[in-house]
């Protein structure tokens, strides 16, 4: 199997933990040639977000979906608390204590997405970090209307992260 062609996350010491804390943010930025629209749909339109991650159940702004992912790397099932919420530009959202923020910024038809996984154990990089690149990956496929990567493909870039 090969190991795909992709951009990687940027491992960043946390800035609001107490000295000596080993944990980190996971940071990845995307740039695609969609609209604000488009890109917002594609993360949070339970149909859109199905197509790359995962579909969801319950009403977002309550503060609580369900969310169920759907590839065939993970299957699971977990509650999902909607911290933030600032449509079309951005979230953050509570997925089992994993704190993950998204940004959106746009010029014309042109949208970057930042991505952070914040509190993440440096001893955890290695495996989350792949798998954050093999998400982002997919995402970026579904809005292109290309092939899905697959998973497989993707655990030999643990090391790009250690």
């Amino acid at each position: 199997m090969s190991t795909p062609t992709t951009t990687p996350g940027a491992v960043r010491p946390e800035q609001d933990c107490p000295d000596g804390s080993t944990l980190v943010t996971l940071q990845y930025q995307r740039v695609v040639v969609c609209s604000l629209g488009e890109v917002w749909a594609a993360l949070t339109d339970p149909e859109s977000l199905s197509r790359w991650y995962g579909t969801y159940t319950g009403d977002p702004t309550t503060g609580w979906i369900r969310l169920t992912m759907t590839d065939q790397h993970d299957t699971s099932t977990t509650d999902v608390r909607v911290v933030k919420c600032t449509p079309p530009t951005g979230f953050v959202v509570d997925i089992d204590g994993w704190l993950l923020e998204v940004a959106l910024h746009s010029v014309g038809q042109v949208t970057t997405v930042e991505f952070l996984h914040r509190h993440v154990p440096r001893s955890q990089i290695g495996e989350i970090g792949p798998g954050w690149q093999y998400y982002l990956d997919r995402f970026e496929a579904a809005l292109a209307g290309s092939r899905l990567p697959r998973w497989d493909e993707y655990p030999d870039l643990a090391d790009e992260y250690r």
